[in-house]
């Protein structure tokens, strides 16, 4: 999640294998059930290895860009200027996952 700025309020990602309208899209939730915000219809091809993730937001112009593995184009990306600066964390839904090298910083 990032751009926290409760529970009931902030921006989340959701990597998942076959993308829908609740899967594989950036979320917005809003003090309502969480929304997609991108159409995002690329698969994610999750499998055993490790994998690079970026996700890279601009708060004053609201540009979201996530990347998965292909740090050149983005996997997915909108523009939503809803929450201003948040916190940010991470984890999984259903499935035991692990993280390395972690980086979270400001540009």
């Amino acid at each position: 999640f990032f751009g926290y700025q409760d529970a009931a309020h902030f921006y989340y990602v959701h990597l998942g294998a076959k993308p829908d309208p609740h899967s594989g899209q950036i979320m917005l939730v809003d003090e309502a059930p969480r929304k997609a915000l991108t159409d995002n219809k690329a698969l994610t091809p999750w499998d055993d290895e490790w994998h690079e993730v970026l996700l890279r937001r601009n708060v004053d112009t609201g540009k979201i860009d996530v990347y998965f593995d292909d740090m050149s184009s983005p996997h997915m990306s909108v523009t939503d200027r809803t929450f201003g600066a948040g916190r940010v964390g991470i984890g999984s839904f259903d499935d035991m996952n692990a993280f390395d090298d972690l980086t979270v910083s400001t540009f």
